[in-house]
């Protein structure tokens, strides 16, 4: 049974190889391309924009939300006024277009246009009015609504996937933001110069959904931490001096940078030090969900609120000064 699985899965590896070998002419280059436009919106496979891409700030740029546009091409006059409204599908497709308002005023001339992010997908067809009124706007070619603004990159046509980093002149990064599609998706985190994470956030295609949590950015070493001697005989008072200074050693030139101020946190948290929570705070679909809570610089809890969808329901305030 065994022998005969592994003889399945090597058939049809060799066939995977053989297809490649056929269609890119052994182009790993073309091949890598061809993945990355069918995965740009996956969360989930291997090597999609998602997760393997990052690009700097400096050259994403957003377009708007989704809306329609009316111009009425009339020379002497021109209506106004006019609304409609998307009806969509479940995964937020145009399916056709709802007149809420006709507006006033209107000849037969106008035009209807969606405007906003990716509005080249969308087409729609001839206007009809009565007295004066939008009454009809047909949808020649559906894409995918956005009521939100969507993050592109440069000149790219299709929204970004992947991660946008910004960076200290060091190298650290200052914050790091995952989009999928255009809209951010996963887990922000900012930085001090040192590496230190100042906030976590998750958010959910666009919304904060998740935990949100906030540090102050002072190394809070274990209890047990005995001060060590250097080579020259002086104490090392604290364990995050400690390893900063093994990094130093580690990473020579690139101490300082991202990789090597990641080190020095990662095996700081490994040895048992700490950094104090200042916020903490629960989302759900953009709205306050669950509990809030707020620390000072020692630990102390100085608030807690209870949230059930952006309805405080409970709050109480902590007076430190008493025990």
């Amino acid at each position: 049974m065994k022998r005969s699985i592994i003889l399945i899965f090597s058939i049809l590896f060799l066939t995977l190889i053989f297809g490649y070998a056929i269609l890119y002419e052994g182009k790993l280059e073309v091949l890598a391309s061809k993945w990355s436009h069918w995965t740009r919106n996956s969360e989930s496979l291997p090597f999609s924009p998602y997760k393997i891409r990052r690009e700097d700030s400096a050259m994403l740029r957003f377009e708007e939300a989704n809306r329609v546009v009316f111009r009425d091409n009339h020379l002497f006059w021109r209506g106004n006024g006019a609304i409609a409204l998307p009806e969509l599908t479940i995964s937020g497709k145009l399916v056709r277009l709802i007149v809420s308002s006709g507006g006033i005023g209107y000849s037969n001339q106008v035009k209807a246009y969606v405007s906003g992010a990716n509005e080249h997908t969308f087409k729609l067809g001839e206007v009809k009015v009565d007295g004066g009124n939008v009454i009809d706007v047909p949808v020649i070619e559906s894409s995918l609504w956005s009521n939100t603004p969507i993050a592109y990159y440069g000149n790219e046509l299709e929204p970004f996937s992947g991660t946008i980093e910004q960076k200290f002149p060091s190298g650290q990064i200052i914050e790091e933001t995952p989009y999928l599609s255009g809209q951010i998706h996963g887990q922000v985190i900012r930085y001090e110069e040192r590496g230190i994470p100042i906030f976590s956030k998750d958010y959910d295609h666009g919304k904060k959904n998740g935990t949100h949590i906030y540090w102050y950015p002072t190394p809070i070493d274990p209890d047990n931490y005995v001060p060590e001697a250097r080579q020259d005989g002086e104490l090392i008072p604290t364990l995050w001096l400690k390893i900063r200074n093994d990094a130093k050693e580690k990473f020579g030139k690139e101490f300082g940078k991202h990789e090597s101020n990641k080190w020095v946190v990662d095996k700081y948290k490994l040895a048992g030090g700490s950094f104090q929570v200042k916020l903490l705070e629960h989302w759900l679909d953009n709205k306050k969900h669950g509990l809030f809570e707020g620390f000072d610089e020692i630990g102390n809890k100085t608030f807690k609120d209870d949230y059930d969808k952006g309805l405080r329901i409970k709050h109480k305030t902590f007076d430190k000064t008493k025990g």
